[in-house]
């Protein structure tokens, strides 16, 4: 059976790609993340997505406009359902090529990843299956979460720190902070000032990554 498999990042794809390897599936990735920001962010993503290939040749179409404004068009930043629109988007632009191109069926790494909103991601999936008439390969492979990062750490992959938007990447770090300025003492003396830095607090959404 021939399975578009939607991939977030290179980490979430080592494991479970090897698993459906192994029940038979023809496995071709596809990368669609205008999610990912900023710019830089992108391209590190990008890049260690073509390193995974280079021990590991899986055929991959790649998306590689930077999608901020498509984002921005697609997803309501403000609301409470940012994550969800931003999984619609994604996989509703992989079921249309998955239908496009002859593919059998299609599901995505996402649903490997332990930050994810998992029954979300199924229930979309479900419906845009339906919908466009292509198969979806729901399997829940979160439990190979840890072996997914051993794997990309002996690749020596790029291993993100959050989801991907910007908004993601604010609630990652925002109780980090690193601020440096100068000013005069009382003996006219310049001097420099760095503020500790404050623990991550547990708990704060990462989406699509294995960081």
């Amino acid at each position: 059976m021939k399975l578009l498999l939607h991939i977030c990042c290179a980490c979430c794809l080592c494991a479970p790609l090897d698993e459906l390897r192994k029940e038979g599936f023809r496995v071709t990735g596809l990368f669609y993340n205008p999610n990912i920001h900023p710019l830089l962010e992108f391209r590190r993503r990008l890049k260690a997505l073509r390193v995974f290939q280079e021990s590991d040749p899986i055929p991959v179409i790649y998306h590689e406009d930077y999608g901020l404004r498509e984002y921005l068009r697609g997803v309501n930043y403000e609301g409470d359902d940012r994550c969800a629109d931003c999984y619609a988007m994604r996989l509703k632009f992989a079921v249309s090529y998955a239908r496009q191109n002859g593919f059998d069926s299609f599901t995505s790494t996402m649903l490997f990843s332990v930050y994810q909103n998992h029954e979300q991601l199924k229930i979309i999936s479900e419906n845009l299956s339906q919908e466009h008439g292509i198969h979806f390969v729901y399997r829940d492979y979160r439990s190979l979460s840890e072996c997914s990062q051993d794997i990309a750490r002996k690749k020596m992959l790029y291993r993100q720190g959050y989801c991907g938007c910007v908004f993601s990447e604010y609630e990652r770090y925002k109780d980090t902070t690193r601020e440096m300025y100068k000013g005069n003492n009382s003996h006219g003396k310049v001097t420099e000032t760095v503020t500790k830095q404050v623990p991550i607090k547990n708990g704060l959404q990462r989406c699509d990554c294995l960081g």
